[in-house]
């Protein structure tokens, strides 16, 4: 029946017409595609939601249209000041996929949302489908296994967040490439596989995981466990290696600002969290859970109304259908090979279920998501399923083993009910129950003998295809609230409001809203400079926002894993917008702030001067120590904020004293007034460090000119957080950067005019560029050599 090898089962080699097979499941899939997607591709909603999977609207959809902006004004630019602060866009890059929706311009993003989404339903069916095709020679067991992954739940559910699909494609395509890389010892496509899941935007640790879990479950189904781990190691891994080399122009730099986010220390020993919370495996509520998300995500409810673990894109989903579940104990009248292959699955399935350290360790922060490590989960089932479908094509179906998976398929259905009924839903109970039902109806056919061959295979797709419709429908299209040509949130009154501030002032500076149109996401997608940001923050960000008391509250006691995503403005805080070059602020209503004077107004909005706004760059010749700073403890919390705020206006802070470049400011003497919060207060360092700091001449935002010109020796700080990439001239001589005011760029400058130069580079894309042409350069060498096909790879179990 084929070559022996890939799965510790008997393989099949794809035959010719493989081309035909692929556009009979595109035909398929673009039925079922219309039949469930039909609202997003007439255009009545836009491929973008504004419930629990809002961050395609506030995110994915944000950073295109952004991007799309950067690249038309300035080209390639590693740095955006529209994030926040500013930050580097390599994680606006890390998605191939995310430049397509990019393809008509930024104002056409939202459109070309669904047709990107629908490509990569195509893709990883037809990714699955070349995999599964190694495994079994009947095409229709092939095409039904195939076109059930295409629309399981995964990707239905977890896929619309744009980085989450594309493990659906990449995972199935890297499996491919391992089955070749074992059997023929091919050598190009597992390195080009695995660079491409690597630029799609897969995590590279997930990566690495799912390939070890792969290759333990290749080892435990194999019967000379030895010769296929040595084939892993020896011929596997270097490829492996080599695709992460092939990757570097991308990874490196996502690597580097992966390595740089607070969340690294602060979550703790990623090996400690993973032994301390990844064997607790008496969670019987959340094994339940796992257990009914074989009967799909709506079993506990759909997009807000979801009753399951954490949330609906975050909580495990393993659902393939129905007739995969009942055909599967078929296997048992297998082969030795197809007997084990269905062992140690399921036992590796339990182990996924039971203990989380699995999953835990997929993600870099030791994250409890399900998120694309439910597909280690759905690509098993589906691909012994499809053995079984062969088998039951080829030979029947046997009524023993066809009873003990109706039996098992519906105690689990019924104990779940039975056990969780807060958290069922009776109606998609009923649904999933009508499903077993007819599949049994089918299979008892097959097995008395009245439906055989390919009319029972045509049965079995055509419930499938129906099943599809009946379940995902629903997923897309009840309880969703979306975007749509007339509901988009962003399209408020921030925009006239930012018009009438543009009208008005043509230079480079800050601005903040007293509301959210969206999130904190606001200034990305309305294309403006702010403070408040939703991120894959830095450590220098987040180091000043928490010192200067402006990370966001939560309402609850302990803050999620990722809190440091989301990064607060300085709201009515005056000084600290000032320091900022915080300039206008919109607001909604009226506002009585120290400091702001009424600069605009229109219907609905109210636009605000800061006359305490500072430029981006000031020279500070006074200067005092974190740790002069963090003695305010003491003081009262209002108190200490005021304390600090006076401080950004007064004195440089720095990590230590640089007595060469300013004086000691007293800031204890200062502690000891009474009022702090008056704009009088800061009126007078404020005109001082606009008028000696940095006037400038050009601005992209990677490149910054300008003038500074200082009347004593000093620091000259830059409201730009102290991300690696930064580089500084002073009158055309590189002068090494500091940190200063807990996490900006900072440089010693002598007093008189100077000229001032700062460049951004984004680390790693230069090493990252010269590994990949390098490991691109040996892939082609491994092409032009034809490998020695190795005798153990065609042996049982290799």
């Amino acid at each position: 029946m084929g070559t022996e090898q890939g799965f510790g089962i008997k393989g099949a080699e794809p035959r010719r017409g493989l081309m035909r097979d692929w556009l009979s499941l595109l035909l398929l899939q673009a039925v079922l595609a219309l039949l469930v997607f039909w609202s997003y591709i007439d255009g009545s909603r836009y491929f973008a939601f504004l419930d629990i999977a809002a961050d395609t609207y506030e995110i994915f959809t944000s950073h295109a249209v952004h991007l799309g902006r950067l690249l038309q004004r300035e080209g390639w630019s590693g740095w955006s000041f529209g994030i926040g602060l500013g930050a580097p866009v390599s994680f606006m890059f890390s998605d191939a996929f995310r430049l397509l929706t990019m393809a008509g311009g930024p104002e056409h993003v939202l459109e070309l949302r669904i047709w990107v989404y629908l490509l990569k339903l195509v893709l990883g069916g037809a990714a699955f489908f070349l995999l599964v095709r190694t495994l079994v020679e009947r095409r229709e067991a092939a095409l039904l296994v195939a076109l059930l992954y295409s629309f399981c739940g995964y990707v239905v559910i977890n896929g619309v967040w744009d980085p989450e699909a594309n493990p659906f494609i990449f995972f199935p395509l890297v499996l491919w490439a391992l089955v070749r890389c074992m059997r023929s010892g091919d050598r190009i496509a597992l390195p080009l596989s695995v660079a491409a899941a690597l630029v799609s935007g897969i995590f590279f640790l997930t990566l690495s995981v799912s390939l070890a879990v792969a290759f333990a479950v290749l080892v435990a189904m194999s019967e000379r466990r030895i010769e296929t781990l040595r084939l892993l190691s020896c011929r596997a891994v270097p490829l492996i290696g080599l695709g992460f080399v092939v990757a570097a122009p991308v990874a490196l730099p996502i690597a580097l600002q992966q390595f740089d986010s607070p969340r690294l220390p602060n979550s703790g020993s990623l090996l400690a969290k993973i032994w301390n919370e990844g064997f607790q495996v008496l969670d019987i509520p959340l094994w339940l859970l796992q257990l009914g998300s074989f009967f799909h995500k709506d079993l506990f409810g759909s997009a807000n109304t979801y009753r399951g673990y954490m949330n609906y894109l975050e909580g495990p989903g393993f659902w393939v259908g129905m007739l995969p579940l009942l055909v599967l104990p078929q296997l048992w009248k297998g082969d030795r090979g197809e007997r084990r292959a269905l062992l140690v699955a399921l036992v590796a399935i339990a182990l996924y279920i039971v203990v989380p350290a699995f999953r835990l360790a997929a993600f870099g922060f030791a994250s409890p998501y399900f998120r694309s490590t439910t597909l280690w989960v759905s690509l098993p089932l589906l691909l012994l399923a499809a053995r079984a479908f062969q088998r039951v094509f080829d030979q029947g179906v046997d009524l023993r083993l066809l009873g003990i998976g109706v039996v098992f398929v519906g105690g689990c259905l019924g104990g779940v009910a039975f056990l969780l009924p807060g958290n069922v839903v009776p109606a998609h109970v009923g649904k999933v129950a009508v499903f077993i039902a007819a599949g049994t109806l089918v299979l008892l056919f097959a097995g008395l003998g009245w439906l055989r061959g390919s009319r029972l295979a045509s049965s079995a797709l055509v419930l499938s295809m129906v099943e599809i419709v009946a379940v995902d429908w629903p997923s897309m299209n009840t309880w969703r609230s979306t975007v749509s040509a007339t509901r988009q949130p962003f399209r408020d009154v921030t925009e006239p409001a930012l018009a009438a501030i543009r009208r008005a002032d043509s230079g480079v500076y800050r601005i903040e809203k007293t509301f959210t149109s969206v999130s904190e996401a606001d200034a990305v997608a309305q294309d403006y400079m702010g403070v408040k940001s939703y991120y894959y923050h830095g450590s220098a960000v987040v180091d000043f926002h928490r010192n200067m008391d402006l990370m966001r509250r939560f309402p609850f006691p302990t803050p999620p894993v990722n809190y440091t995503n989301w990064l607060a403005g300085p709201d009515e805080r005056f000084a600290v917008a000032g320091a900022l070059a915080v300039k206008y602020v919109i607001s909604k209503d009226v506002r009585d702030w120290p400091g702001f004077t009424l600069m605009g107004s229109g219907p609905g909005w109210y636009v605000y001067r800061n006359e305490l706004a500072l430029p981006l760059g000031v020279v500070h010749t006074r200067q005092v120590t974190r740790r002069e700073v963090g003695d305010l403890r003491r003081q009262p919390p209002d108190r200490q904020r005021w304390f600090r705020d006076l401080t950004l206006f007064n004195a440089v802070v720095l990590d230590e004293p640089m007595p060469r470049w300013g004086r000691r400011w007293d800031l204890g003497g200062h502690a000891a007034r009474g009022i702090l919060d008056m704009p009088a207060l800061y009126a007078q360092p404020a005109e001082q460090l606009r008028r000696t700091g940095l006037q400038l001449t050009s601005f992209k935002n990677d490149h910054l000119e300008g003038r500074i010109a200082p009347t004593e020796d000093g620091i000259l700080v830059f409201s730009i957080p102290a991300y690696r990439g930064w580089s500084l001239r002073v009158d055309g001589q590189e002068v090494p950067l500091v940190r200063a005011d807990f996490g900006f760029i900072a440089a010693p400058v002598t007093a008189g005019p100077h000229a001032i130069e700062l460049r951004y580079a984004l680390p790693g894309l230069v090493p990252g560029l010269a590994m990949g042409l390098a490991g691109l350069l040996l892939v082609a060498a491994l092409g032009w050599r034809r490998p020695r096909r190795d005798p153990a790879a065609s042996l049982s179990g290799a």
